[in-house]
């Protein structure tokens, strides 16, 4: 079977579907891929997979001049989109979210070809809530926070499979803390974690991924008892966390998944201009499962140092490694393919 593949701009969107992708490459399924000239997805899909481009841009949160231009891309990029599948006989469309998806998803029903999505946030965004109509299914990554559709299915977020056994930590004496923002990075976590941290008196080694271009000055805001490494970006997160004793990072729902998927709880910053404000309530499904706690930009430095303290204090850390996710992310792109090859 032809699978065309939706999926543009961040790693939150690109990185589930290209789990998806090679799930369905395992499966000897045909993959094409529709995303833009400047996205990640130009880097990080393999060479064999034939990657078109279309002009979309995103819409909500822009100036007036950049929707209308938004509005003149969405119709090329449907046009686009209707001669890709057309051109390659496409069998099933799989779209991912964000601006992306909507050219992508009414090409998809123009050519009466079978539609399927994949919301990776505890909210559906809004290219999601567009087309879940035209949609065969509609797979969650998270339960959401609203109306849940007739033809939606929770199968968790596609994340790479990987032994959480190993890489053990070995320094029972010294506390290790994975630091993120993200792909992208977060100036709020760089500027204000080491600062939260560095009033811990214990030894602690502190891997901090700061975001490209984003490193300058890092360093130099911790103290320099603490043991550091600070990287643009780290290829493995995987490896980040299962390294550390427990996570500081925005609440992008992929970056949860595969942290409670191996056992890590988090302090989770949520980003307060997230669309919908989607972050928040990813945090809080995960603060739900007893698995992190959350802390709002608006609150002080110090309330953010307090909670760190009383986490390692406490040793709620070792707390959270003994829950477990309510849903098994490993298993999200296996159970997506199924699900689409019956119909």
């Amino acid at each position: 079977m032809k699978f065309l593949i939706a999926a543009a701009g961040t790693g939150g969107h690109v990185f589930p579907a290209l789990e998806f992708s090679q799930e369905c490459i395992k499966n000897d399924h045909e993959i094409f891929w529709i995303g833009t000239k400047t996205g990640i997805e130009n880097r990080v899909i393999p060479q064999d997979t034939q990657l078109f481009t279309i002009p979309m841009k995103g819409f909500r949160g822009k100036n007036i001049i950049h929707k209308i231009s938004s509005v003149l891309g969405l119709v090329v990029s449907i046009l686009k989109s209707i001669f890709y599948i057309k051109k390659n006989s496409i069998d099933y469309i799989v779209c991912f979210g964000g601006y992306i998806s909507l050219p992508v998803g009414l090409a998809a029903w123009i050519c009466r070809k079978p539609l399927f999505l994949h919301e990776q946030n505890s909210i559906i965004g809004t290219s999601n809530r567009i087309l879940q109509k035209f949609a065969e299914i509609l797979f969650l990554g998270f339960s959401i926070n609203h109306h849940v559709f007739q033809n939606s299915m929770l199968v968790g977020n596609p994340i790479k499979n990987f032994n959480k056994n190993s890489i053990p930590n070995s320094k029972k004496n010294t506390l290790r803390i994975y630091v993120t923002g993200g792909s992208q990075g977060s100036d709020f976590i760089n500027k204000n974690i080491p600062i939260a941290l560095n009033d811990l008196d214990i030894p602690i080694e502190i891997k901090h991924q700061c975001g490209k271009g984003k490193s300058f000055g890092i360093k130099e805001l911790y103290s320099a008892k603490i043991s550091l490494e600070v990287k643009e970006f780290y290829d493995s997160p995987q490896d980040l966390i299962l390294w550390s004793d427990f996570v500081v990072s925005r609440a992008g729902a992929l970056s949860l998944s595969e942290a409670i998927s191996l056992k890590r709880g988090l302090v989770m910053i949520p980003l307060p201009s997230a669309i919908d404000n989607h972050q928040f309530f990813n945090a809080n499904q995960i603060k739900a499962l007893g698995m992190g706690l959350v802390h709002e930009e608006y609150e002080s430095i110090e309330s953010l140092s307090k909670k760190i303290k009383n986490i390692i204090e406490t040793k709620q850390y070792l707390e959270w490694t003994d829950k477990d996710s309510n849903i098994d992310h490993f298993q999200a792109a296996r159970r997506m393919v199924s699900s689409i090859i019956k119909f």
